[in-house]
């Protein structure tokens, strides 16, 4: 769903990064891209959970990043409900406020805390089996908002966060934070960098690197 908050958001947001950057390009959730080729280019995500949003839930955020030939250097989280907002910038480490993040240290992915994006995205993207995998193998596996669910990944209160369906705009902030804060942020295909791709993994790079691991199986499973 789209609001008037939503596009009322991503206008201000847009207005104020143009004219702090005229040189710069966006790509937004709402209005699209504008010079998107650029050697200096702004993601927003104006309300990420919109859905929470419109019912009262404080766990909608707005996604900010910059991008540098590609890759992002910036990356803002805002939780405005519950008064946090989270950073990073390239070799700055990433913040809460004054704290510093980190991800956890948990090793394996028995025992791990698992956060998930709802049930039905993993079956709109046909890859249920791993939704069903995680329960059988981890111990804890719930679910969370998108960008709610990463930067508590970020922050070590869960052990990783997977997602199999959002865009640029959710991810680009995530993969900057993730790695200021000591962890990794890799795709479905096992890319580690890339933000183009519709779905996410970030959090503890053992967890993540278990995970991608299952992936892989579960794709040579459906080869044979």
């Amino acid at each position: 769903p789209v609001t008037i908050a939503d596009r009322k958001a991503e206008e201000i947001l847009r207005k104020k990064i143009s004219k702090a950057y005229p040189g710069h390009g966006i790509i937004g959730e709402e209005f699209g891209e504008e010079d998107s080729q650029a050697e200096w280019v702004w993601t927003i995500d104006p309300i990420d959970g919109t859905r929470s949003f419109i019912r009262g839930l404080p766990l909608f955020a707005t996604l900010i990043a910059l991008l540098h030939k590609g890759d992002p250097v910036m990356g803002i989280i805002s939780l405005p409900a519950l008064g946090e907002t989270a950073w990073a910038v390239k070799g700055k480490g990433a913040f809460s406020e004054n704290q510093r993040l980190q991800v956890s240290s948990h090793d394996t992915l028995k025992g791990a805390f698992v956060g998930t994006a709802d049930k039905y995205c993993f079956e709109e993207k046909k890859c249920v089996s791993l939704y069903n995998q995680l329960h059988s193998e981890a111990e804890i596996v719930r679910t969370y908002p998108d960008s709610f669910g990463h930067l508590m990944a970020i922050r070590g209160a869960i052990d990783i966060m997977i997602d199999p369906w959002a865009y640029i705009w959710d991810y680009a902030p995530c993969k900057i934070m993730v790695k200021e804060a000591g962890g990794e942020f890799a795709n479905f295909t096992g890319n580690k960098s890339g933000i183009d791709l519709e779905n996410a993994i970030s959090g503890n790079p053992k967890i993540v690197k278990a995970v991608r691991k299952m992936i892989r199986e579960i794709k040579s499973l459906k080869k044979n």
